[in-house]
């Protein structure tokens, strides 16, 4: 892992910063994709659990007490209960139990709450790469705009703890 890396990385979430949240969720999932690139293992899933691992409390903190959590995850109706197309797979149950577990462990295991928050953001970005998601449908956008809030959050703490890391080995 290079400095050059991790800061080519952070030029482009600045860049998504600007962006309208349809595009920039992409930007930011990528973003986090290629910290994990930067990570040892073998599985992507494993490396973006490893990107967790490494934030601080205090990181994990300000990601989770971000109040767009609390708009996304109590949507009305809740996610994953509206079909968009009849090629969509609803998995409403799962999401129910993992908005139900970020709020049991929110305050008793925060990192837990965090990992739990990246699955359904993972979904949603999957929702949205694979054509489920539209940059003007409202209930998209309320979707998309906290979702481009929250990974930004997440991004940010990612670069930081990585350059920490950097700065502790050399």
């Amino acid at each position: 892992m290079k400095k050059e890396d991790i800061n080519n990385i952070t030029e482009d979430m600045c860049r998504a910063i600007q962006l309208p949240p349809y595009e920039a969720v992409d930007v930011y999932w990528v973003a986090l994709v290629k910290f994990s690139l930067l990570m040892p293992g073998k599985s992507q899933h494993k490396r973006m659990i490893d990107l967790i691992e490494n934030l601080s409390s205090e990181s994990i903190e300000h990601i989770i007490s971000n109040p767009k959590i609390d708009i996304l995850l109590g949507l009305d109706p809740p996610l994953e209960t509206v079909i968009n197309s009849p090629h969509e797979k609803l998995y409403s149950e799962k999401t129910k139990l993992a908005i139900n577990q970020f709020y049991q462990n929110k305050e008793t295991n925060p990192k837990e709450s965090l990992l739990v928050l990246g699955e359904i953001l993972k979904r949603i970005r999957n929702k949205r790469a694979h054509g489920f998601k539209t940059s003007n449908g409202f209930r998209d956008q309320e979707i998309l705009d906290s979702s481009k809030d929250i990974l930004g959050r997440i991004c940010g703490s990612v670069a930081e703890a990585l350059l920490l890391k950097l700065e502790v080995s050399e």
